[in-house]
């Protein structure tokens, strides 16, 4: 793995004796030996196979204002002080120690104005993976363990639980600099506490929301659905072309990759000249490349619902063929009941 750490530093955050949130921090990097490099090359992947991330990008305070619709009332407007505080250090304006002092000082005031209390270790990372720039901010959670020591002792250990990253985000600072138009270069984790912490990251880097994966993801699903209508493909060839695109966007989604648009299309079975890349355009408002959403994709191949108590899922394939809709009724006839429900139903009746 092709990861070189240029800094690294931890902090903490501590509940104080007055219920809110406390900083401690260090005045030296870490130097970058063995623990620390796998320490971030395990941090990097689990991020980058992370689900649910939020896009955004830096705002502008003015563009803001000018977007407002008639009649609309104005946000609270987003602080530029991590923007103007990274920017000078990567202008070498400013060293990385008082950065991270001055933005962990900034990030416990923006965890008390959203009432978040988080603790643990705070980690931030200026990095460079295969050609490309990245700063990250994670919040690291301690957990308690017990060990066993060589004389076959029990010992207590405090240990960092690096696998749930609830609260990390990502500038990908070559993107920032090369196109200064891009809408994703800063991703967010949004967490177990849901949209408040969107928002907290959002306030925190003086931010706006810019892609939605999960649109994206539902806009392909249109296309797909759109492109074989267009092919006027039957049932089965239907079904064998959305396993085509579910299976890229998986494999894509396991790898730790992005779904790319022509890449997809490129494994795909075209019609003559109209390419599923070409059929897009810009119509559907699709990026070139984007995070797959898991939950989203069952839709290539699944009908999932679920309320009043009942949920089904069935494979697209069965659909008249062991699974019978009559719209007329609203009823469902189901041929060859799974044995395992069919024993459950035979047991209560």
């Amino acid at each position: 793995m092709s990861l070189d750490i240029d800094k690294i530093i931890l902090h903490s955050l501590r509940q104080g004796g007055d219920g809110q949130p406390h900083a401690d921090t260090r005045s030296q990097t870490l130097p970058a030996d063995e623990a620390v490099q796998g320490l971030m090359a395990e941090l990097h992947r689990i991020y980058n196979g992370k689900g649910g991330k939020g896009f955004g990008f830096f705002a502008d305070p003015e563009t803001a204002v000018a977007e407002l619709a008639e009649g609309e009332t104005a946000p609270k407007q987003p602080s530029p002080a991590f923007r103007i505080a990274l920017e000078q250090l990567l202008g070498e304006q400013s060293e990385f120690v008082p950065f991270s002092v001055n933005m962990t000082h900034l990030l416990v005031k923006n965890l008390v104005e959203h009432a978040l209390d988080e603790q643990g270790v705070l980690l931030f990372a200026k990095y460079n993976y295969v050609g490309v720039d990245y700063l990250m901010l994670a919040l690291l959670e301690g957990k308690e363990s017990v060990t066993v020591s060589e004389a076959l002792d029990l010992r207590h250990i405090h240990y960092l639980d690096i696998g749930k990253l609830n609260l990390v985000a990502r500038i990908d600072l070559t993107e920032w600099k090369t196109q200064p138009d891009s809408r994703r270069y800063i991703t967010f984790s949004k967490g177990r506490v849901g949209r408040k912490l969107g928002d907290f990251f959002m306030d925190l880097l003086g931010a706006r929301e810019g892609m939605d994966a999960k649109v994206q993801n539902k806009g392909l699903l249109q296309a797909v659905d759109d492109y074989c209508d267009s092919r006027q493909l039957e049932p089965a060839e239907r079904n064998d072309y959305k396993k085509q695109v579910f299976k890229y966007c998986t494999e894509q989604a396991s790898a730790g990759e992005e779904i790319e648009i022509k890449e997809l299309s490129a494994e795909l079975p075209g019609d003559g000249d109209l390419d599923f890349y070409s059929f897009i355009g810009q119509e559907y408002e699709l990026e070139d490349r984007f995070p797959a959403d898991r939950s989203t994709l069952r839709g290539l191949t699944k009908f999932v619902g679920s309320g009043g108590g009942l949920t089904l899922s069935f494979e697209q394939k069965l659909l008249n063929s062991r699974v019978f809709y009559d719209p007329q009724t609203d009823t469902l006839t189901i041929r060859g009941v799974p044995p395992n429900l069919k024993d459950q139903l035979l047991r209560q009746s």
